[in-house]
């Protein structure tokens, strides 16, 4: 052994100093070591990443409260166990993400920043649940879910699809956007929409979306009974220039933007558009004056005073088209034929009854509701 090995094995044991008791059973109180994060170095991949769902959901969940105990309580989690996965989240984020206060837990701006993009990020993964539940789902028993925009025409579909269908029929989605109705149809939240675009402005279906047009209606134009060209049969839209168009509020404006390409056409150096609710449009119309209102061919049940007339060639007009997913679900080729087949007809069979201008069909052929044999628009 050498002299160095030996002088390390004689040496004495170092012992652990004695505490001093300040009073009775009495242990001076440690001081806290501070808290510290790790922090990324410089170029190298955040640790952000390792941050889980449920984390996420905690932090969404503890904001949502104010409190880390109601927080707990909402996600049926100890409080012990849900301030262990906000420390987790503080770990890997290098700092504090909440703070207390009187009234419970707030964020910190480092909370502050985490915050929106947490929110993103379950939004995702709701999304991505729901499509993953919606593939999953049995196709058979369940019940077809269509989506419409707000036209009568849509008032119609309902009706066809539960004559047709064996199995029930949904109640109908409002979809009054194009991108709306081809996001719904892409995360599989209807089977079927019934839309409607105008010329200039066609809908563009995406990728695995396939379209079956209906037809095409007029769309007429409804004059207050003291209007100066209320005593004529047909109106050209060239006539109209200077009146203020009023048109009712539906969530999209394609075809606010068509009218005023078509009257543009028309030589309309300047057009007053106002978008109004349905019932202030009745009372505006009723007023009088110069001003005039589009009208669907068909009524939806809202009574608008007024005269409606024509306009020459019809320039203002509507598509309709048939929007689907061939994915295996609900809906395939034969029934949006079938589908398509029996809402023109349940078209024609209406307008003796809600058609603003019954007889246009006799002396216009190739456009939704024409006799049978014309080719629809």
């Amino acid at each position: 052994m050498s002299g160095a090995t030996a002088r390390r094995a004689c040496a004495p044991t170092r012992r652990s100093p004695r505490r001093t008791c300040v009073g009775p059973d009495l242990t001076p109180p440690r001081k806290a070591a501070p808290r510290t994060w790790p922090v990324a170095a410089s170029g190298s991949h955040t640790r952000v990443v390792e941050l889980e769902v449920r984390h996420l959901r905690c932090l969404e969940a503890v904001v949502a409260t104010g409190s880390l105990n109601k927080a707990a309580g909402l996600l049926e989690l100890s409080q012990p166990a849900l301030s262990a996965q906000v420390r987790r989240i503080e770990a890997v984020v290098g700092g504090e993400v909440f703070e207390r206060c009187p009234s419970g837990a707030r964020l910190t701006p480092l909370g502050e920043v985490l915050l929106p993009y947490a929110r993103e990020v379950l939004r995702g993964m709701d999304t991505l649940a729901r499509a993953v539940e919606g593939h999953h789902t049995a196709v058979i028993g369940r019940p077809l879910r269509l989506g419409v925009r707000t036209t009568p025409v849509a008032l119609l579909l309902h009706e066809v699809a539960s004559n047709l269908v064996e199995g029930d029929v949904a109640e109908l989605v409002v979809l009054d956007r194009s991108v709306d109705a081809l996001a719904a149809l892409t995360r599989g939240d209807v089977d079927l929409v019934l839309h409607a675009d105008f010329p200039g402005r066609q809908i563009t279906p995406g990728a695995g979306v396939r379209m079956s047009p209906v037809g095409t209606e007029p769309v007429f134009a409804c004059l207050p009974d003291d209007h100066p060209l209320a005593a004529r049969t047909t109106i050209d839209l060239a006539d109209l220039s200077g009146e203020t168009w009023l048109l009712a509020v539906n969530g999209d404006d394609e075809f606010d933007r068509h009218l005023i390409e078509q009257c543009r056409l028309a030589g309309h150096t300047t057009l007053a558009v106002r978008a109004v609710e349905p019932l202030l449009l009745t009372q505006l119309m009723r007023r009088g004056g110069r001003v005039v209102t589009a009208m669907n061919a068909l009524g939806s049940g809202l009574a608008i005073p007024g005269v409606v007339h024509d306009l020459r060639g019809s320039p203002v007009r509507t598509r309709h088209v048939l929007l689907w997913c061939e994915n295996g679900g609900l809906v395939d080729k034969e029934l949006i034929e079938r589908l398509r087949t029996a809402l023109v007809d349940a078209y024609r069979a209406a307008l003796p009854h809600i058609g603003r201008i019954p007889r246009w069909w006799d002396r216009n052929h190739g456009w939704l509701g024409s006799a049978p044999g014309r080719a629809a628009r």
